[in-house]
């Protein structure tokens, strides 16, 4: 059996059953990557599967589910919005009201524990960016949450009050906020002011993003800083493998085996590297 096809195995196997419905560690993560295995193999069986996984996620979710992007409703939102962008998964029409409206609550009139992708304002943020990249980019109301955090984190560049770990995740904000219509001129701006910045001047593919593993860093520095890192990551290829894979102690997309899983599918050409700005 090949390598690939036992990660499927074992994701099938506990897939189900982990109980966390969200996107680095949960159900979400383990939902993308079928989508994209049954695309890949063109068995629906393996959609299917992912739809299961869809439907239970949606019996999770409850009026006041946490917001945060990695366990949270910004990441999973973000994961369906990410599912429905590249044409992997049909969902009604109405899939996004409560989710926008939740989210909504949160950008305007909720406290933030900092500016991280992960836990705090970035991630709620990132929800927004994905929703307007799809086909609501007229909705006032996610424009108004959107230009809310920017604003928001703005403030903050100006104030001199982002920390060093919190850079790298203000940068890609503001790099993906600016791919929005009627975005681009208002933050190109402080975007470049970000990009003075030595963490971001002068990326240490080494740990810039501290929290993925060293492959996924070398895809994200290529999609964020405009790197050509194709050699450095074919080098870094069999090292990974060969180490990485044995520490893997979850299922999810965030260093578990759903992000193997990716990886392999990645590695040979069978998929881009979209999902890598899912992290």
């Amino acid at each position: 059996m090949k390598p690939l096809e036992k990660i499927v195995h074992k994701l099938i196997i506990n897939g189900s059953l982990t109980e966390q419905p969200g996107l680095f560690y949960g159900k979400t993560g383990i939902a993308v990557f079928f989508f994209h295995y049954a695309q890949h193999t063109g068995n629906d069986l393996f959609q299917e599967y992912a739809m299961d996984l869809i439907e239970a996620i949606q019996k999770q979710i409850t009026d006041n589910f946490i917001i945060r992007y990695d366990i949270g409703l910004a990441g999973i939102g973000t994961g369906f919005e990410y599912l429905l962008q590249n044409d992997l998964l049909d969902a009604a029409a109405d899939l996004f009201d409560d989710y926008d409206d939740r989210m909504y609550r949160a950008a305007m009139y909720e406290k933030y524990p900092d500016l991280s992708l992960q836990e705090g304002l970035t991630g709620w943020g990132r929800y927004f960016i994905y929703r307007l990249k799809g086909n609501c980019n007229q909705d006032n109301k996610l424009q108004e949450a959107l230009t809310h955090i920017a604003d928001e984190i703005v403030q903050k560049i100006l104030n001199n009050t982002v920390s060093e770990n919190e850079q790298p995740d203000v940068y890609r904000f503001l790099h993906d906020a600016t791919k929005i219509k009627g975005y681009a001129e208002k933050y190109r701006k402080i975007l470049n002011e970000c990009r003075k910045w030595e963490r971001i001047k002068k990326p240490d593919t080494q740990n810039i993003f501290p929290y993925i593993n060293h492959l996924q860093r070398l895809y994200a520095c290529q999609n964020y800083f405009n790197m050509d890192l194709t050699e450095k990551i074919s080098q870094e290829w069999e090292k990974w493998e060969e180490t990485d894979k044995n520490s893997m102690k979850n299922m999810g997309f965030l260093n578990g085996w759903t992000s193997n899983a990716l990886l392999h599918l990645t590695h040979s050409n069978k998929l881009n590297v979209s999902w890598i700005n899912l992290l």
